[in-house]
């Protein structure tokens, strides 16, 4: 299989954590080509898996010292691309927030999950079901820009989830690969109220 990739390794330097990821989109490689992902910030480093000539929505946590590469999630563990073949890649957000739409969060023991899509949201939860909520409000916290960011939705049935959502790396404590969002949320029903934290991501193209 033919690869894309840097001739000349980097040096292992220091990585610089962002507060939020940032979005991007694969420009450079051929259509018959991949983009590799590297166990580290080299491209004399371990190949772990390939992004698509055309993937988009890829989610970066940092960049190493030089900005030469980008640390991503790839199936169950992080790897690192090269951002010679990377661009920024607009996506919509939600209200005035960072937060883009069509993430999704979750967590474990309980294996709940809730996706954010705009103009509706999807909750499930393996004692509550599967609920469609729509939503009420967003707003950013007093003096913040984009995050964190309170977004408040209602279901049909007057149940109600208030969630938190931060840009920060966050684990999910079962695998070794990196989330860009956390969130704590409670669903809130009448004579019930379930508090639930867990880590977010936006599904790549």
């Amino acid at each position: 299989m033919i690869r894309a990739g840097l001739v000349i390794a980097t040096l292992a330097l220091p990585a610089v954590a962002l507060a939020e990821p940032t979005y991007h989109r694969v420009i450079g490689v051929a259509a018959d080509d991949v983009l590799n992902v590297r166990a580290e910030p080299s491209a004399r480093s371990a190949d772990i898996g390939d992004l698509a000539h055309d993937a988009r929505r890829i989610e970066a946590f940092e960049f190493d010292a030089t900005g030469n590469w980008a640390r991503i999630a790839l199936n169950e563990r992080d790897g690192w691309i090269s951002t010679r073949f990377l661009t920024r890649d607009a996506v919509p957000t939600l209200g005035d927030t960072n937060i883009p739409e069509g993430i999704i969060c979750g967590g474990t023991e309980p294996f709940w999950a809730l996706g954010l899509y705009g103009e509706d949201a999807r909750y499930s939860h393996p004692v509550d079901g599967d609920i469609n909520f729509a939503f009420d409000s967003i707003v950013v916290a007093e003096g913040r820009l984009g995050s964190p960011a309170l977004v408040t939705i209602a279901a049909e049935d007057t149940r109600v989830i208030e969630a938190t959502l931060t840009g920060a790396t966050c684990f999910d404590g079962m695998s070794d690969r990196s989330y860009a969002w956390s969130i704590t949320m409670q669903m809130i029903a009448p004579g019930q109220r379930r508090f639930l934290s867990g880590c977010c991501q936006l599904p790549r193209d």
